[in-house]
């Protein structure tokens, strides 16, 4: 019998981070079900399964309310914390089969916490979007953007990075929904990803961002893990912040603007051919079953 754990995961403060339903022992759902299940749920939601790979230890796919993704940070952060909190994993890491291939995921216990970290896929760089465009869809100046590439990414699925000028535009955003999601169907992604990067401690680079998905049924996502490590990779690979080989690791603050603050772990790992790595950090936290 199936069994569903709610989870909140990348929680940086009272009411903060995404949530996530993780179904167990979905093996007898239907896709319709599933996808029924996650719209009464009304949040993007994982079920996981046993795996029809041999190399991978559990099965899981991931829902939106309105359709079904071929991957999830979030949703995997908190299905991993889920399998280790009920003692069905014992040892890192747990390899997870997705409709895009096997995913490592690694996890270690600290302070009663579960760390999780993600493996994601070598970033691809595709289409880049007129900035008048993109700031007609996001109500906004041209000199509102920083003049730096409005490019979508993809780690695992296609963002739309869009450089802002600060953190106060950021937050001020009130996009045109009907002309964002054209524009993110013209140029093959899945969401606008506007972000601001501002200097913290000691001169290590802190982004502050906001994700509106392409027609996901909810027209902001207040932790989006797919988005931040598209947007790591963007960021070196255009060199807009220093960058050395080996790990580069990145905070990203985002849902502040909802009033959902959210924060998560982005990494990229970089040798002299570039980026060979990414991966996601982060926790989850369970709230409630059934």
């Amino acid at each position: 019998m199936y069994e569903t754990i709610h989870t909140i995961v990348f929680q940086a403060g009272e009411g903060g981070g995404n949530p996530c339903p993780v179904t167990l022992n979905a093996d007898g759902l239907t896709a319709a079900q599933m996808q029924a299940m996650t719209h009464s749920f009304g949040a993007e939601s994982s079920f996981l399964m046993k795996p029809e790979r041999p190399d991978c230890d559990v099965k899981v796919r991931y829902f939106l309310p309105l359709h079904e993704t071929d991957m999830c940070m979030h949703a995997t952060v908190g299905s991993a914390t889920v399998l280790v909190r009920r003692g069905m994993f014992q040892k890192s890491p747990i390899l997870f089969e997705t409709n895009l291939g096997p995913m490592r995921v690694e996890w270690s216990g600290r302070d009663g916490n579960i760390d999780v970290a993600v493996e994601q896929f070598p970033p691809q760089y595709g289409q880049t979007a007129p900035a008048e465009e993109v700031c007609q869809a996001l109500r906004i100046a041209p000199s509102a953007l920083t003049g730096a590439p409005v490019q979508a990414v993809s780690t695992s699925r296609f963002k739309l990075m869009v450089p802002l000028a600060g953190k106060a535009v950021l937050d001020s955003l009130e996009p045109d929904f009907q002309l964002l999601w054209a524009l993110c169907d013209r140029y093959g992604a899945t969401g606008f990803y506007p972000f601001a990067l501002e200097t913290g401690h000691g001169a290590q680079p802190v982004l502050y961002a906001r994700q509106f998905p392409n027609r996901a049924g909810y027209n902001e996502d207040p932790a989006t893990g797919v988005a931040a490590s598209a947007l790591a990779a963007y960021l070196a690979a255009h060199r807009l912040v220093p960058v050395r080989q080996g790990w580069n690791q990145f905070t990203v603050f985002q849902g502040e603007a909802m009033g959902r603050p959210s924060v998560i772990y982005s990494d990229v790992y970089v040798e002299e051919s570039g980026i060979t790595r990414t991966r996601i950090r982060g926790n989850a936290r369970i709230v409630s079953t059934g």
